[in-house]
């Protein structure tokens, strides 16, 4: 209390004062509280079990009353969120408003042993299926719960970042702890249970030791690949492993990544999210039916994505060539599209072709393909590699387009329906990045074009597998067929 009177004090003399209502005495007993305020000092006295410092509880007792209120607000923000687009609804949830709004509390607090994150991720899980339009019970929900990376939606499940958040925390601020404070009240204990619960995710693998051991990807990403395998390993049909590991291959949920803004072409329709994220985790995307070609189609709506009469193909072809074109007039290389006459003994006609040179003294000519991952010549391949089937289209490609390659830089350009990228394609790609990257000085620009021909390749995998059930539609009253 003495000390108290002297800062005041001395803060007079520079003008300050100390706000009494704002200040608080954790613990103390109610004598205590009698003599401190008898002196003058009229500060709250609060009940460890109550207090809390920047939103994180500093007793244990607090963290389940700090976890429902988290439960609350989200509960609360949901029913708002849905009211928007599902593509910015989606989004909002990943970046703002789900786990972001947590990771101080599982950073700072032992949250990992507390069953209100159990009833968080429930409702996490429910909002994420109501704004997608997507059904995630079983192992599909497990999977949108993975990061992007690793084939999920991004939404991640508090239960599973829980521990590998207090544990890099932890030992991120060891040094500090054990000089500030005395053995056991270090978080011995709560770093014990810790790596029990971060144990079992894992199946026992050693956890990272110093320094990686402060990072907490290094701690959550043998949780993730131990989930991801789990699924991987459970998948019994050839089409579940391929649709797992394309969903786990580079720029595949590039989409995912990309800001929704509708004025540059990167908003998805709300059923072109739906059908995405189902292509993506394996839900229902369609009700079963007969596609007009006279092929049944499940309610994965696989059909549509390689059905001859495919609605989609011309429309994402044109969309992913003009961005290329685009892209390449933005890096200081003027382009064609589908020239003619390129050479006398061939009337083949590439997606695209520069007027400068682009590689060795050579033009650019480039020709784009979108292979379908599980149709049935790709699916038993496409299931022991992601990219099986886009590596076959451009080795198909590069000899189509043989008889061109002394006079220009061929460079076929295959990306799958489910995401995966052939080699050629993504070199090419990531080269063209960084041109741009070096004439804009912005480091995103490769990764701004892959979103873009992401969403490109959604929304023409929507387009086809709507495309199945146009028959479906009754005709206009008075047209062909008369009124129904």
């Amino acid at each position: 209390m003495e000390d108290v009177r002297r800062v005041e004090e001395s803060a007079l003399g520079v003008g300050l004062t100390l706000n009494h209502s704002k200040s608080e005495i954790i613990g103390g007993s109610p004598s205590v509280a009698r003599d401190i305020h008898e002196r003058g000092l009229h500060f709250t006295f609060m009940n460890p079990e109550e207090a809390v410092l920047l939103g994180a509880p500093l007793h244990e007792a607090g963290v389940d009353r700090a976890l429902g209120e988290k439960v609350t607000d989200l509960s609360r923000l949901l029913t708002r969120i849905k009211l928007l687009p599902a593509h910015d609804g989606l989004y909002l949830l990943r970046n703002v408003l789900a786990i972001p709004r947590l990771q101080f509390l599982l950073r700072a607090t032992p949250c990992f042993d507390s069953k209100e994150l159990n009833v968080y991720d429930s409702l996490l899980l429910e909002s994420l299926s109501t704004i997608a339009n997507v059904d995630l019970s079983g192992p599909r929900g497990d999977q949108a719960l993975l990061p992007v990376w690793a084939g999920g939606v991004g939404v991640r499940r508090a239960v599973h970042l829980a521990p590998s958040a207090f544990l890099s925390s932890l030992h991120g601020t060891r040094e500090l702890t054990d000089t500030l404070l005395p053995p056991g009240w270090r978080g011995e204990e709560a770093e014990d249970r810790a790596l029990i619960v971060w144990g079992a995710m894992v199946g026992g693998a050693s956890h990272p030791v110093a320094p990686a051991c402060t990072s907490q990807r290094a701690w959550d990403s043998p949780v993730v690949l131990y989930s991801f395998n789990s699924l991987l390993t459970a998948a019994a049909q050839p089409v579940d492993k391929a649709r797992l590991l394309a969903s786990r291959s580079p720029g595949s949920g590039d989409w995912l990544q990309a800001l929704p803004l509708a004025n540059i072409g990167l908003r998805l329709d709300d059923q072109a999210v739906a059908i995405a994220v189902a292509l993506r985790l394996g839900a229902p995307a369609v009700h079963a039916h007969v596609c007009a070609c006279g092929a049944a189609v499940g309610s994965s709506g696989h059909h549509g994505l390689s059905c001859v009469r495919s609605a989609g193909r011309h429309s994402r072809h044109a969309s992913a060539n003009d961005i290329i074109h685009r892209a390449l007039h933005a890096a200081g290389i003027p382009a064609l599209l589908e020239p003619t006459g390129l050479l006398t003994s061939s009337n083949l006609r590439p997606d695209g072709v520069s007027t400068l040179p682009w590689c060795r003294g050579k033009p650019l000519l480039w020709d784009f393909t979108c292979p379908d991952t599980v149709a049935a010549s790709h699916v038993q391949d496409s299931a022991v590699s992601a990219g099986a089937a886009a590596s076959a289209a451009e080795q198909k490609k590069s000899a189509k387009y043989a008889a061109f390659a002394h006079t220009y830089e061929v460079v076929p350009i295959a990306i799958e329906t489910l995401g995966s990228w052939g080699p050629s394609a993504w070199e090419f790609i990531c080269d063209l990045g960084r041109r741009l990257a070096r004439l804009t000085g912005d480091p995103r620009a490769g990764a701004f074009l892959r979103q873009r021909l992401s969403v490109a390749v959604q929304r023409g995998n929507a387009v086809s597998v709507k495309g199945t059930q146009g028959h479906l539609c009754p005709p206009p009253a008075g047209g062909p067929g008369g009124a129904h």
